[in-house]
């Protein structure tokens, strides 16, 4: 079996950040990627903790190597694995698998998939059962996973992957009631503007606006089952996560981490760098750097998730 790294030199030089490694050995070969607590000789993990809960972790582990915070207490170390100590493990982690195991995508159209555009760049792969309308722009190196609806004028950036299932550009607007008391409803108008580099996850909605457009910045980040309304402005390198909701018209400016469970009234705005906690209702807007957390939304002086937020700074 080929080695996905053939030493630690390797993955030092490739970081090119500030390291420190414990237990070297030259001659140290890495197959797989795995969990910490899964890990095995010939294997390449990280731990996130640099207290005692993380050196219980290390001195537990079988794998081979270890990306570790800087801060560790090397002194309670009794581990034979190698440690490469880092500022940001998680990050160094998913940037060595990038590197050194990526997958591998196929630039094709399935023959299930309905594609009525031309307006495809390349290396574009589309899965089984995409229906892709007309007037739909997708960029360079765009994965476009099976079952995906994209209708309206949609324009999806360079670089950026849809997961199975998704659904964009499709919304009406409404419902108004009459004088009779019947709801009343009509097409949207607008479009939705989607970034270099976004991922959008399996069974997200993202809806049109109703003559605005909606707007997904550069390097945002969605998680499944998130609804993004009509006519919201999303920044960069947003986080959005799992079943999360967001009313129409909100803005979220770069760096915004929503947690969870999240639901984001309309028309609210959520400043850069701000961090919403698990299953907050946002019902005001959220001031720049802002923690906001709870029923409704209260700005407290802690950060729920240390690592969320370290990921956004």
């Amino acid at each position: 079996m080929i080695p996905l790294i053939s030493s630690i030199n390797d993955i030092i030089s490739f970081l090119q950040t500030e390291t420190k490694v414990i237990n070297e050995k030259n001659d140290c070969k890495i197959y797989n990627f795995k969990s910490l607590n899964n890990a095995k000789n010939g294997d390449l993990t990280f731990c996130v903790y640099a207290d005692e809960k993380g050196v219980n972790y290390i001195n537990k582990s079988e794998a081979s190597v270890i990306i570790a915070p800087l801060g560790m207490p090397i002194e309670k170390i009794n581990s034979k694995s190698t440690l490469i100590l880092v500022k940001n493990p998680r990050l160094c982690f998913i940037k060595s698998i990038q590197k050194f195991s990526p997958k591998q995508i196929h630039s094709e159209i399935h023959p299930t998939a309905i594609v009525e555009t031309k307006k495809i760049g390349k290396n574009v792969s589309i899965g089984p059962h995409c229906f892709i309308d007309q007037d739909v722009e997708i960029g360079d190196n765009c994965v476009i996973h099976g079952g995906v609806q994209i209708f309206g004028s949609t324009k999806i950036g360079h670089d950026s992957k849809i997961r199975p299932s998704v659904v964009i550009g499709d919304a009406y607007f409404g419902p108004q009631r009459d004088l009779t008391m019947i709801l009343e409803t009509c097409e949207n108008l607008g479009s939705v503007i989607i970034g270099n580099n976004v991922e959008i996850g399996s069974n997200s909605s993202v809806c049109p606006g109703m003559l605005d457009n909606t707007i997904i910045g550069d390097g945002t980040k969605i998680s499944s089952q998130v609804y993004i309304g009509s006519g919201m402005k999303i920044g960069k390198n947003c986080n959005l996560t799992g079943q999360t909701y967001f009313g129409g018209m909100s803005t979220l400016e770069d760096n915004v981490y929503v947690a969870p469970g999240s639901v984001i009234r309309n028309k609210i705005k959520i400043s850069k760098n701000a961090f919403v906690g698990m299953g907050t209702i946002v019902t005001k807007d959220v001031p720049e750097g802002t923690t906001v957390i709870g029923v409704p939304a209260k700005t407290i002086n802690f950060n729920s998730d240390n690592n969320a937020i370290s990921n956004i700074n």
